[in-house]
């Protein structure tokens, strides 16, 4: 399917003749009609009823002709925006992202858009998945990065970016560093001081229930509302988290923290970028939609 088969389509669809169609696009009626054919033939539907030198859309090419008016419009708001781009104009675009993203995987791909697209205006708003999912219903925000969002809401589309196990996050200079890999399970890690985000926390309600599953009770010393203190808590000392390894990227190796797998946890939990389903997004929130699934995509984030 070509684009000029869509402009002689919709051309014959507005006229309702192949001749005055033709004129509109400056081409030879004959070779409109050629396209025209080919199209049907592609489509394996007659989309013009003939009669004489006057056609009609047939029911197929009523409905034909919105999805072609679409197709055409998104094209030209996209030539409109990259012309807007190079002119040194750009738009704005809101995004919202959770705490375990937003020191790690969201930065740079940030700073990379940023430098392809320095036009373009950028709003983050940091929160929970359930309060990010939320403003992208209301319209608030273009789309989030969020956590494991378990929604089916009709408005929402989810697109998943990378699944993740939840891991041990301690000090590296904690006794279990030493231990065997293979060998640390839940039950051992259940006998330190747990440090966790407070009970707002999505993540903190997923690593109840998945304790609860196994017979556990959670009974945290530190129930807090920011990664970065929860990080710092466990760097000092003060004990041990469970977190998924995409939190903990940015710091592992270089401040005092490391991750350790656990043996009887291996449930992998979704990190999805979420938008509306319905209304336009934005050219330049959609380009960065697609900077973020092609990064996740080429990455192993595992």
């Amino acid at each position: 399917m070509e684009l000029r088969q869509l402009t002689y389509f919709l051309a014959a669809a507005e006229t309702e003749n192949f001749i005055r169609a033709a004129e509109l696009c400056s081409v030879a009626q004959s070779n409109l009609s050629r396209q025209i054919a080919a199209l049907e033939a592609e489509l394996k539907t007659v989309l013009f009823r003939r009669v004489n030198r006057r056609v009609t859309l047939t029911p197929a090419g009523r409905e034909f002709a919105v999805h072609a008016r679409a197709a055409l419009e998104r094209l030209q708001q996209g030539q409109q925006f990259v012309s807007k781009l190079e002119a040194g104009e750009g738009g704005l675009v809101r995004l919202g992202c959770v705490q375990p993203l937003s020191t790690t995987f969201l930065p740079q791909i940030l700073a990379r858009f940023a430098g392809s697209y320095p036009a373009v205006k950028l709003q983050v708003r940091i929160g929970r998945t359930d309060e990010l999912l939320r403003l992208v219903e209301s319209g608030e925000l273009d789309f989030a990065l969020v956590f494991n969002p378990g929604t089916r809401s009709e408005l929402l589309v989810v697109e998943e970016l990378f699944r993740q196990s939840l891991q041990l996050v301690v000090s590296d200079r904690h006794p279990f560093c030493q231990l065997d890999p293979a060998s640390l399970a839940l039950k051992q890690v259940l006998n330190e001081p747990l440090v966790l985000l407070d009970e707002s926390s999505r993540l903190r309600r997923i690593v109840e229930r998945v304790l609860a599953q196994r017979g556990f009770v959670v009974e945290p010393v530190f129930e807090v509302n920011s990664v970065e203190v929860l990080k710092e808590l466990v760097r000092q000392g003060a004990g041990v988290s469970i977190m998924p390894p995409i939190s903990m990227r940015a710091s592992q190796g270089q401040d005092g923290l490391a991750l350790l797998p656990i043996t009887d946890l291996a449930e992998e939990f979704i990190f999805a970028l979420v938008y509306r389903n319905f209304g336009a997004t934005p050219l330049a929130a959609r380009e960065l939609i697609n900077t973020f699934v092609s990064q996740a995509t080429r990455h192993n984030l595992d």
